[in-house]
């Protein structure tokens, strides 16, 4: 079973095409989403459907929505076991929003801190900000999506215990090639961030991860079945923490 940590199903032109090809496929997918109101459509098309699962996310490009949007993400986030995408960007896209963001973080941070989840993270621009966010509140195993932070951070991120995620647009990019050298196998987890990547000018899709499996397979020198495997088990290490506190 492959999987994608990482994938906005939402923003495709047809969402549920995208659904049920990962279905189809048995491909395991964490839907993130940008807002409370976005997860809150999501999760009711979703509710269901075996192998993809909605993800509660603030996104912080959309920290000036997401701030108002607070009370519906601390409502529904008792009963989420997926968050994200959540984070920080101080990039130059995002500077302007930094104290908004700041702020609609620190609230996500104390809302999820009360039991494992799995968080898929944004930290373009701040990733040490996003860590120590994460080590102030004692959030453990987290996935920083997409980290194209510093070496020095990356060590830090793997020391806490924390994971990144490898999408195909990574493959071929020296920062990204950068971020799969220095990354154990146990800390690595697959995500085609669709359709925000392209692979051959092609928008990526959930199965676009096959690539990123094969490359790994590749860089290894294993077979692509034992990747397959080692993202699984990484995976699992996450979802079993969440299952032994998610509410029953």
């Amino acid at each position: 079973m492959l999987i994608d940590t990482h994938c906005h199903i939402d923003q495709f032109s047809s969402p549920e095409d995208v659904v049920c090809e990962c279905e189809n496929s048995k491909l395991r997918v964490v839907a993130v989403t940008n807002l409370p109101s976005h997860f809150a459509v999501a999760a009711d098309r979703l509710r269901g459907h075996k192998f993809v699962s909605a993800a509660l996310g603030m996104h912080p490009l959309f920290a000036p929505d997401g701030i108002r949007e607070l009370a519906a993400f601390k409502r529904m986030a008792p009963q989420s076991d997926f968050i994200g995408e959540v984070g920080l960007d101080f990039s130059r896209q995002g500077i302007a929003s930094k104290a908004i963001q700041e702020r609609v973080f620190e609230e996500v941070l104390c809302v999820v801190r009360d039991r494992p989840r799995f968080i898929t993270l944004h930290s373009r621009g701040a990733e040490a900000a996003v860590l120590d966010g994460l080590r102030r509140h004692g959030i453990k195993a987290a996935v920083f999506h997409w980290f194209s932070g510093t070496g020095k951070v990356l060590e830090d991120i793997f020391a806490e215990g924390h994971f990144v995620s490898i999408n195909p647009t990574m493959l071929t990019s020296p920062s990204g090639q950068r971020v799969i050298a220095k990354s154990p196998r146990e800390r690595i987890l697959v995500e085609s961030d669709g359709p925000f990547t392209k692979l051959h000018d092609q928008v990526c899709r959930p199965t676009s991860v096959a690539i990123v499996y094969q490359n790994l397979a590749s860089r290894w020198n294993i077979s692509n079945d034992r990747v397959v495997a080692c993202i699984k088990s990484n995976f699992d290490s996450i979802l079993g923490r969440v299952a032994l506190t998610s509410p029953r």
